[in-house]
């Protein structure tokens, strides 16, 4: 199977030529993870370093009441379970795949050899650690200084970036999603988020169709995002 143009251009291979990024991948175990099947648990020992090259990876913390709370989406070109470079550290975070995906898998001991051929990668493993950690302190800002609807906007806008794609109607977040799931991503509760995508929708600003959202004015997003479209 021909490897995604987003796992070549990986941040995790920022400062790499071509050929090296090729001898990065070809180090690698190729895993195909069914919907629903776990590659990480929450507490367990971290084993395998991940790059996603098809489908997408869920991201949740489980909190000592029991509830699963939504972390991130992961999706192609994108790494989970950098604490691999961390000897002995386990995952903060468990991931399941929301559908069919295809992976490229560093155990420990791989990935130790692969930094050590090209340091520039430990450096780019810590960026994007540092990056969510910072994603997680703004999300937790949002949620004691921002009002619902602005929230929502940035979850939006954050999963367009992540995972939008430009198509004829506008930019369609190619991972499905439930409301109850966006409701956890911007911490508020269901019935809010569905009267407001429902307003959001008559107000021609988004489109709902099977669990696929399609943002039709960006600009009219990043503005309720940015408070001053309300």
């Amino acid at each position: 199977m021909e490897t995604r143009r987003d796992v070549m251009h990986s941040r995790i291979f920022d400062g790499l030529t071509e050929d090296e990024r090729r001898l990065c991948l070809a180090s690698a175990t190729v895993v195909t993870a069914r919907k629903g099947h776990w590659l990480a648990r929450q507490g367990e020992p971290a084993s395998t370093f991940y790059l996603i090259d098809t489908g997408a990876l869920k991201v949740v913390q489980d909190t000592p009441e029991g509830q699963e709370l939504i972390v991130r989406f992961v999706g192609p070109g994108e790494p989970f379970g950098g604490v691999v470079v961390l000897e002995h550290a386990p995952y903060p975070v468990s991931a399941r795949a929301v559908e069919t995906s295809r992976l490229f898998g560093w155990s420990a001991d791989a990935m130790r050899v692969m930094l050590e051929r090209f340091p520039r990668v430990s450096v780019n493993v810590m960026r994007e650690m540092a990056a969510h950690m910072t994603d997680a302190l703004t999300r937790v800002r949002e949620m004691t200084t921002q009002r619902v609807g602005q929230r929502l906007a940035m979850t939006l806008v954050r999963l367009a970036r992540q995972c939008g794609r430009v198509t004829g109607e506008g930019i369609l977040i190619t991972h499905p999603l439930t409301r109850q799931e966006l409701a956890d991503l911007t911490g508020t509760t269901l019935y809010t988020v569905s009267r407001t995508l429902s307003q959001w929708e008559a107000d021609g600003v988004l489109q709902s169709r099977h669990r696929h959202l399609i943002i039709r004015s960006s600009e009219r997003l990043a503005a309720l995002a940015s408070g001053t479209g309300e």
